[in-house]
């Protein structure tokens, strides 16, 4: 799993992001009988699928409310 930074981390390194207001991460979970879970920290909603990537399309297609599951 790849490194995560806050915005201050990002505004304080000056990084190729430090433009960005808002960073998020969508966490993504293998689940014990097959299949993914995306969630989003404080959000209750969630995308399922067989694969992380179905998993993550979901939860953008629902939280974006264009969902046509």
């Amino acid at each position: 799993m790849g490194a995560t930074y806050d915005d201050e981390t990002i505004r304080d390194r000056g990084g190729r992001d430090s433009h960005r207001k808002h960073w998020t991460t969508i966490v993504l979970e293998e689940r014990p009988g097959g299949g993914w879970r995306a969630t989003q920290t404080g959000i209750g909603v969630e995308g399922h699928g067989e694969t992380a990537a179905d998993a993550a399309a979901a939860y953008c297609r629902r939280i974006s409310g264009t969902a046509d599951e």
